[in-house]
């Protein structure tokens, strides 16, 4: 009966064991998720502003050579460049510096979003992780609460 009873309880204890060990296991590997989701969003995020970026430096070149077609086609019609056509290479300028804000204003959120998406993923890989731990402290405090 003895005997039996120190199985039991080995057995109970290696339970309880093999359920902190999981939920550590668990926890880890939360973590690591985490560190893998804000990573990915970081990297999102920076690709984004390279994007950003090309598209506000090819936007401003387009409007730069619109401005100075503008210009030549008024100087080559013998038109100064007063009045009405002064008033429509300013549109132009003005139109063009909207843009280059609406794009760079558009980068920025999609970055943003991108960054703050990682966050709550990391968020719930760690909290899934926590889980993981508490249930398998529980679960071991279950199997050692069957010895008494």
């Amino acid at each position: 009966m003895a005997a039996l009873t120190a199985i039991v309880a080995a057995a109970a204890v290696a339970s309880a064991g093999a359920s902190i060990f999981g939920g550590i296991q668990a926890n880890k590997e939360g973590e690591k998720q985490a560190r893998f989701a804000e990573s990915q969003a970081a990297n999102a995020a920076a690709e984004t502003k390279r994007q950003t970026d090309r598209s506000l430096k090819i936007e401003g070149r387009n409007i730069k050579e619109t401005q100075d077609r503008q210009r030549l086609a008024y100087l080559a019609s013998g038109v100064t460049l007063e009045g009405s056509p002064l008033l429509k290479l300013e549109e132009t300028r003005r139109l063009g510096a909207e843009n280059l804000d609406e794009i760079e204003k558009s980068g920025s959120a999609r970055s943003e979003a991108q960054v703050a998406e990682g966050r709550l993923t990391a968020d719930r890989a760690k909290s899934a992780g926590r889980q993981g731990l508490i249930n398998g402290i529980t679960g071991a405090a279950g199997s050692l609460s069957r010895l008494a």
